[in-house]
C-alpha cells in the first residue's frame, strides 16, 4: 500500500465532495418547490483526478450519504477497497465508507462540519 497515493486520493475525494456540495447548493437555490424532491447530477467522488463521470441521485439519497462524513458516492467499479468499504451498491452508484487515515481526512475536510 502506498501511503502517499492513498492520502492524495483521500484529498481528491474530499475535493470532489466539496464540488458536489456546491452543485447541490446551486441546484437547491435554483429549483422551485416542485423540484426540491427531484434528482441532481453529481460528480463521481472516486478520487481519480481524471474521472468526470456524473451520477444521478435523488436529493434524499444524496443527503443520506452526506449524513456521514466518511461516506462518498462513486460510479460502480470505481470503489477503492484498500482504503474504503462498500456500504451500499445499486445500478446507478455505490456508497463507500473511508477507513483509517482516509476516514480521518474525510472527516477533517467535511464541508458540513
Amino acid at each position: 500500500m502506498d501511503a502517499a497515493r492513498d492520502e492524495r486520493r483521500a484529498r481528491n475525494e474530499a475535493l470532489f465532495r466539496e464540488v458536489n456540495e456546491r452543485i447541490e447548493g446551486l441546484s437547491s437555490d435554483l429549483a422551485d418547490e416542485s423540484e426540491q424532491e427531484g434528482s441532481i447530477e453529481v460528480v463521481c467522488e472516486c478520487g481519480r483526478a481524471d474521472c468526470t463521470e456524473l451520477i444521478e441521485v435523488t436529493r434524499a439519497e444524496y443527503e443520506a450519504v452526506r449524513s456521514d462524513p466518511r461516506r462518498f458516492i462513486v460510479v460502480p467499479g470505481h470503489e477503492h477497497t484498500d482504503t474504503a468499504r462498500v456500504v451500499e451498491r445499486n445500478s446507478a452508484f455505490s456508497v463507500i465508507e473511508k477507513l483509517e487515515r482516509a476516514a480521518e481526512i474525510a472527516v477533517e475536510q467535511d464541508p458540513r462540519s
